[in-house]
């Protein structure tokens, strides 16, 4: 029983020694860059760009985070990023299946997640707002 108590209180202490210093010292606001990759044949694409991109735009957590819409203009593999081949190869080099739409997710430049359609975007969507509202308090 003594034991127990002591353990207790050893972990108290520890989470009130963590807590104060992530007080103290919070991590960096994050950065975040979203890059969509999609197909111009695809169901899920076209419903995702005339339905949620719209709403997404009017969200005042849009403006923390930088979003490109990437088109296949090729085949993937071959260039048919264009400017955002480089993107789509880190995301997606030696990985059998891809799936569409993708969504890379960067943070202070370096690519956290890819996020794999309607319901990786609304994670993305979950952190950007987390985000958002943890800078209006810091702000504040």
């Amino acid at each position: 029983m003594k034991q127990h108590v002591i353990f207790a209180a050893l972990a108290l202490l520890l989470f009130g020694v963590f807590s104060g210093y992530r007080t103290l010292n919070p991590p960096p606001p994050a950065d975040y860059k979203i890059v969509y990759l999609g197909s111009p044949n695809c169901g899920a694409c076209v419903y995702w760009k005339s339905k949620v991109l719209p709403a997404w735009k009017s969200d005042p957590a849009s403006r923390t985070a930088k979003l490109e819409l990437a088109r296949l203009n090729g085949k993937p593999f071959s260039g048919g990023y264009g400017r955002h081949d480089a993107v789509f190869r880190e995301a997606f080099e030696g990985k059998r299946n891809i799936a569409w739409p993708s969504f890379v997710l960067y943070n202070h430049g370096s690519l956290e997640r890819v996020y794999v359609g309607t319901s990786g975007w609304e994670k993305i969507e979950d952190k950007v707002r987390a985000e958002a509202k943890r800078a209006a308090k810091r702000d504040s």
